[in-house]
């Protein structure tokens, strides 16, 4: 590898050629670095040979695999007779129609998914035209109304016998018989309620429970239950707004109760219906306008007595603080005239 370095008889002869010490040097390192780049040359495939070997292996064992295969193979057909090689043979045409007709329905299934992506579109389309047409809206079913003449005729004889009591003066049998046939059809008013808008029965005890609380309510007033007879004015109301005859009594029971603001309030609300109802009441017309007085006057008293329970506290506070503010001042006063003479 390494040239050697020239004598001094060489360097003297003139037929020889002698490079100078520089250019052998160099050409040591040149040779140097190629050794160098063949071992790292070398170095580097390594894992790669390794690789290389593996699957070489691989493939030998596999041809080695088919080759045993191969001979098994020719040693059945060799022990095989003729029937079953005809019968082999039909398998393996089976087997070579079966993957054509799988192909052909693989096909087909493409075919119809491509169909349906196109006809998808359409079947969209056409339920959102069905949405936009606004739906028609179901009959309701007919509704049967309940029989209710039994109920009507028992509670209009109840009532005949309360009023021929009423007209007798005999006021307890009447509430007796009003009120057995009040709670009865109360019990049914749910029922009737619910059939009120298709059902004229409905309608009819409906009357017909107004009637009795009206003829129960004046039986109490005139027994002087004046309470019991203000709760049945006010269901009167709740079911028939424009009772004027509930109004009046409710109008009279709270005088007799002496509560006179509730008095005030309907006997004012009877008065504003309309000019008929006015005239037919014009007799409650002073009695409103001396409730109103009297009322001022309790609602003036009472506003006097709290002003003077109010100035007896202030007075109680006032001349103790009174006093404190004046003694201050003096002290005030006498403290700088001491200041003054010093």
């Amino acid at each position: 590898m390494s040239s050697k370095l020239p004598t001094l008889f060489d360097m003297l002869d003139p037929d020889k050629k002698v490079e100078p010490a520089q250019n052998v040097n160099k050409q040591e390192k040149d040779e140097k670095k190629e050794e160098k780049k063949e071992i790292k040359i070398e170095e580097q495939p390594i894992e790669e040979k390794i690789e290389e070997i593996k699957e070489e292996k691989i493939e030998e064992i596999k041809e080695e695999k088919k080759e045993e295969i191969k001979e098994e193979k020719k040693e059945k057909k060799k022990e095989i007779p003729k029937e079953d090689k005809k019968e082999e043979k039909q398998k393996e045409e089976i087997k070579e129609e079966k993957p054509k007709e799988e192909v052909k329905e693989e096909q087909i299934k493409e075919e119809k998914k491509e169909d349906k992506k196109e006809e998808a579109p359409k079947v969209d389309e056409e339920k959102k035209e069905e949405k936009k047409e606004p739906k028609k809206p179901r009959e309701p079913e007919p509704k049967i109304p309940t029989d209710f003449t039994e109920l009507i005729k028992e509670i209009n004889d109840m009532k005949k016998e309360g009023n021929e009591h009423f007209k007798k003066n005999e006021f307890e049998k009447a509430i007796s018989k009003y009120k057995e046939a009040y709670e009865k059809l109360e019990k049914e008013l749910p029922k009737i309620d619910k059939e009120r808008d298709y059902n004229p029965q409905s309608i009819d005890l409906l009357k017909l429970f107004i009637q009795l609380a009206q003829n129960l309510s004046l039986c109490y007033f005139k027994t002087e239950k004046y309470e019991e007879s203000i709760k049945l004015d006010l269901q009167i109301i709740a079911r028939d707004n424009n009772y004027d005859k509930a109004y009046y009594r409710l109008f009279k029971s709270y005088l007799k109760l002496d509560k006179k603001a509730q008095a005030v309030y309907f006997g004012e609300h009877l008065l504003g219906f309309d000019e008929e109802t006015k005239k037919r009441y014009e007799q409650i017309i002073p009695e409103i306008e001396e409730l109103k007085k009297s009322l001022q006057a309790e609602y003036d008293a009472i506003r006097a007595k709290e002003r003077k329970e109010m100035m007896k506290s202030i007075a109680k506070y006032a001349i103790p603080i009174v006093v404190l503010i004046a003694a201050f001042i003096l002290y005030f006063f006498v403290y700088k005239k001491k200041k003054i003479g010093k």
